[in-house]
């Protein structure tokens, strides 16, 4: 037979440990309710923000590759002062995105293109030290920085930022390329043993590459 079901007194209900802790976490809530919600406030802004963040950066991306779109064609017609007024434009009004990047290898570019070496050289740099997410453009920055050099017969500094590319980006189809031209400049620079030791790297890189030939006759001559 089912015996009753004793009823909790008071007392019982108030000593029972889920309604002690019940009890205890409501009054917590009560006595910091304020914070709670002020807590609560920045949270919710936070995600506000960020969404709103994320949404505006896609659109800065978007509108600045539809702007490159257009700007590249000035670029490859090689109407590089049309294209540098556009390029600029995407560099200082879309900073930070991918498109950005591009264009400041593009803007670097087309300043070496028309002979303007250092503002050249300050696009490459700023590839470098803002974007280089890409090894075809950081290696393209350090060729581009090493040319620059190599034009104010930097020859030890052009050596060694040929070098860098060559070595850092070395899975590149470049790579011989670069490390043949520091191996050039370590030779205007009176280094002989740093150039041998290039000319020796694109061989070990290369070694059937058209201009091994080329380069084992160098390398004696050293």
């Amino acid at each position: 037979m089912l015996q009753p079901r004793k009823r909790m007194t008071k007392r019982e209900i108030k000593e029972d440990p889920l309604v002690t802790a019940y009890a205890k976490t409501q009054k917590w809530i009560q006595l910091y309710q304020k914070y709670i919600n002020i807590a609560l406030i920045a949270v919710l802004a936070v995600v506000v923000i960020g969404v709103f963040m994320g949404r505006s950066k896609n659109q800065a991306e978007l509108s600045a590759e539809g702007q490159m779109g257009v700007i590249e064609q000035y670029y490859y017609y090689r109407q590089f002062d049309r294209a540098i007024e556009g390029l600029e434009r995407i560099v200082d009004s879309y900073a930070g995105t991918k498109s950005a990047g591009r264009a400041c290898i593009f803007l670097a570019n087309s300043y070496f293109e028309n002979g303007d070496y250092q503002s050249a050289e300050t696009y490459y740099n700023m590839y470098v030290d803002d974007y280089n997410h890409v090894d075809l453009f950081s290696a393209a920055s350090l060729t581009g920085i090493a040319a620059c050099m190599e034009n104010r017969m930097e020859w030890l500094s052009a050596a060694q930022h040929y070098e860098q590319a060559g070595i850092q980006y070395n899975k590149l189809s470049s790579a011989p390329f670069n490390l043949k031209s520091a191996a050039r400049c370590y030779v205007k620079a009176g280094e002989p043993e740093k150039a041998k030791l290039a000319y020796e790297s694109v061989l070990a890189m290369s070694p059937d590459a058209s201009f091994a030939s080329e380069i084992e006759v160098l390398v004696e001559t050293l």
